[in-house]
Parts: C-alpha cells; sequence; structure tokens
C-alpha cells in the first residue's frame, strides 16, 4: 500500500514538474500574434483610432499618436512572452518604428502637415526591414496602426 501512495506521488510529482515545465508562460508564434490582436481589442484600439479620425483628417495627430504608443506596448508586451525569438525582434522592431511614428504624430498639427506628412513618408521608406517582413509573414492577420 505504501509502495502505490508512493508510486502515485512520485507520478503527480513528475506531472506537476512537467506542466510547470511546459507553462512557462511563453507563447508560441500562432498564440503571440494571436495575443496582439486580443489585447487591441481589449484596450478597442481600433474604436480609439476611429474616434480620433475626424482629429487626424483636420490635422491634429496627437489622439492618433497615443493609440500608436498603446499599440507599441503591445508588441512589446508581447515580444516579451513569445518563445519564438525571431518574432520577439520583430515585435521590437515594429514598436521601434511604431513609437518613432507615433513621436512625429505627436507633433503633428493642422499648421504642420506638410512637414508632418514628409517625415511619415521618410520613416515609411527606413520600414521595410527583415523584421517586419518576418513579422508579416508569421502574423498575416495582425492589426496595426502605423
Amino acid at each position: 500500500m505504501i509502495k502505490k501512495v508512493a508510486a502515485a506521488t512520485a507520478v503527480l510529482s513528475l506531472t506537476a514538474t512537467v506542466l510547470v515545465g511546459c507553462a512557462s508562460g511563453k507563447l508560441n508564434t500562432q498564440d503571440t500574434c494571436d495575443y496582439v490582436n486580443e489585447q487591441v481589442a481589449i484596450k478597442q484600439l481600433l474604436q480609439k483610432s476611429e474616434d480620433v479620425s475626424e482629429d487626424l483628417i483636420a490635422g491634429d495627430m496627437k489622439g492618433y499618436s497615443l493609440v500608436i504608443d498603446e499599440y507599441s506596448g503591445i508588441l512589446n508586451d508581447a515580444a516579451e512572452k513569445t518563445k519564438d525569438k525571431k518574432l520577439a525582434k520583430a515585435l521590437h522592431a515594429t514598436a521601434e518604428q511604431s513609437n518613432q511614428v507615433s513621436a512625429v504624430m505627436a507633433e503633428g498639427t493642422s499648421s504642420n502637415v506638410a512637414q508632418t506628412d514628409q517625415k511619415l513618408t521618410a520613416l515609411e521608406d527606413q520600414a521595410a526591414s527583415e523584421e517586419t517582413e518576418y513579422l508579416g509573414i508569421k502574423c498575416p492577420e495582425l492589426e496595426s496602426f502605423s
């Protein structure tokens, strides 16, 4: 009887160890992509971007830059949660590019739309990188705000 209890305890301990080891908190690639989209939905970033769209059209870009800042935070958070190192690098790179876009947009007003547009176009030209291409391949349905 004691041997059966000891054996059962050993099996339970081994199972718990395996489960804890597997549940390291790291997400696979698809789960990481899903996580980003879930966070975008939870934080209602699509709605927030729609709410500031009229301001954006009028030249006031500050509200939209705040949406981009939130999105960058989600990307960085996801990068820390993924076990795909290449995806983590891509998420960090995209977050950095989004931060640059946000900084330009935060200065955007109706009086400097042309200059802001030039700066944003220059950033778009720099945005095509191996990391962002990898993100586009691995997460083709990923929400984007920049």
